[in-house]
């Protein structure tokens, strides 16, 4: 709908049943593309001085003539915000044009701190069912970064969502990785959980454009760290002397033999254990971030680390199956443990999914198809990104070979 087609009207009228020893109400109803709205506009007036055919009162004396001037001012402020709005929005409604004329909502009919609210609270709702607590987690991040950035950069606590434009995002993404220090693509997942917030007012027809419109939010490729052979090894073989070590190495190379995250971990239970006639023991779960099926068969290693922290057969379909300490816990041990076990890397509890993916499985011949149904991928290209590890690898393989056997390698 184009502003041009926008029906609007406005009636100034006395609600005769109000009225009291100081007169009836004067109210103001306004009508746009047949949506109404009415509003007492905090004045009386005696119904024998009304004009109705004018809507104004007749001119008596200087209380009547306040009262015509007041009425006058609003039709103007009416029209005012008829024409601001409709620069901002094709979707006017009567109750928009009534909180600009009196204020509210900072004289502007949305703002985005105040939609992004609305989506978190929504989006908390559904935590367990649609979403996870943490994306619920990120999103609140997001605002509350954005809410940092508009103090800073324009002094406000919240902005009128129509004037979040281009140069905004663009500020925002340099505050990002300026202010807080964020790399390139964490920058960008900001970004996209502020696009969310964008195009909900698209949809809504609180703004006409993209703010986005021109601004890219592709992740640069990386390489995601693994560990070799020798150093899962490392892992495997160390004897620690504190239990709290040993209980956070298990869990890590539970995942590292299995390739939960550590969210499908936390959450797993014995009724997602299933052992087949033919006595093979899988994992059978749906991720818990993207919700996609993920089967895995159990590696002996996996089961006897379930075995030592669990008796399966007294557990209930629901119970847990291993005891798991918060990820922020897990990664300040892995750190410790990374140093006693002379491991460079930066081991997080999300290496040990990376490791199953290289180390574990493609390396050693699974299909890449396999993997990805064992990683509960809804794409296959996410597991591409491996595959493209593994080559480096092949790619040493034949070099080591190569000298071997004096085969030269082609050039």
């Amino acid at each position: 709908m184009s502003s041009r087609k926008n029906t609007f009207n406005l009636m100034f009228y006395l609600n005769r049943a109000k009225t009291n020893n100081e007169g009836a109400p004067i109210m103001l109803r306004i009508t746009i593309n047949g949506s109404q709205v009415a509003t007492f506009i905090r004045r009386r007036v005696n119904p024998e001085d009304w004009n109705q055919s004018r809507g104004t009162p007749y001119n008596k004396d200087e209380y009547t003539r306040e009262i015509t001037l007041f009425i006058e001012t609003l039709r103007s402020k009416a029209y005012a915000a008829f024409t601001e709005l409709t620069r901002d929005t094709d979707h006017i409604t009567a109750a928009m044009i009534r909180d600009y004329m009196f204020g509210i909502h900072n004289g502007e009919a949305r703002t985005i701190l105040a939609i992004w609210d609305e989506h978190n609270t929504e989006l908390k709702k559904t935590i367990g069912k649609q979403c996870s607590y943490t994306l619920w987690q990120k999103h609140n991040t997001t605002r509350n970064h954005f809410h940092a950035f508009l103090k800073s950069y324009y002094r406000m606590e919240d902005m009128p969502i129509a004037s979040v434009k281009y140069n905004v995002i663009r500020e925002f993404h340099q505050y990002i990785m300026a202010e807080k220090d964020c790399t390139y693509n964490t920058s960008i997942k900001f970004l996209q959980f502020l696009k969310k917030i964008t195009m909900r007012a698209i949809r809504s027809n609180w703004i006409k454009n993209d703010p986005f419109d021109g601004f890219k939010l592709t992740l640069k490729e990386t390489d995601r760290p693994y560990l070799d052979d020798e150093e899962l090894q490392r892992l495997v073989s160390k004897k620690f002397d504190f239990q709290r070590l040993e209980h956070v190495c298990d869990l890590f190379l539970f995942s590292c033999y299995t390739g939960l995250a550590y969210a499908d971990v936390a959450k797993l239970t014995k009724a997602e254990l299933e052992r087949t006639p033919d006595g093979m023991w899988w994992i059978k779960t749906r991720r818990q971030k993207t919700k996609q099926r993920s089967q895995i068969p159990l590696l002996d290693i996996a089961k006897r680390i379930i075995d030592k922290y669990a008796d399966i057969s007294q557990l209930r379909a629901n119970d847990k199956v291993l005891p798991v300490l918060s990820n922020q816990k897990l990664n300040a041990y892995l750190k410790e443990i990374a140093d006693l076990c002379q491991i460079e890397k930066k081991l997080t509890y999300h290496v040990a999914r990376h490791t199953f993916a290289t180390t574990v499985t493609l390396q050693n011949g699974v299909s890449i198809e396999s993997v990805s149904r064992m990683l509960g991928h809804s794409n296959i290209k996410s597991t591409q990104h491996y595959a493209r590890i593994v080559d480096k690898k092949i790619a040493q393989e034949m070099m080591g070979m190569s000298l071997r056997t004096k085969m030269e390698m082609a050039k």
